[in-house]
């Protein structure tokens, strides 16, 4: 009898921490290097920039003349496009391969929306 106890005993405190451990949120603070994405311009207008992120320059020829509904139908494949707000949109070009460090968090939507501290135009 005091066996069954003793087990029933170590049994519910391993679970009752394997429940808590398990229920625990890992927040972790991103760095600068975590928030710089990659992509092709496809619109430039006045403090804002539309990017279509992570494809290929042959993607980008196949999408660049294309509207926004238009690129979410390619290939049914959902092409990530976000819009950049920046103060400096002179030096930017339609076409341009561009690394963007993002400012602050991205607003979920499509195409999403977020801010740019850095744009590197890329060879």
């Amino acid at each position: 009898m005091k066996f069954l106890r003793y087990f029933c005993t170590i049994f519910i405190s391993l679970s009752f921490i394997l429940l808590i451990t398990g229920c625990t949120e890992n927040i972790t603070t991103p760095k600068d290097e975590d928030l710089k994405i990659e992509g092709y311009i496809l619109e430039v207008e006045e403090g804002r920039i539309l990017v279509a992120e992570d494809i290929t320059s042959e993607k980008y020829e196949e999408i660049k003349d294309k509207t926004i509904d238009e690129i979410q139908e390619v290939d049914n494949e959902r092409i990530s496009l976000i819009f950049l707000s920046y103060e400096d949109t002179s030096s930017l070009k339609v076409g341009h391969k561009v690394d963007i460090w993002i400012d602050g968090g991205i607003n979920e939507s499509y195409p999403s929306q977020a801010g740019a501290k850095k744009i590197e135009i890329k060879n």
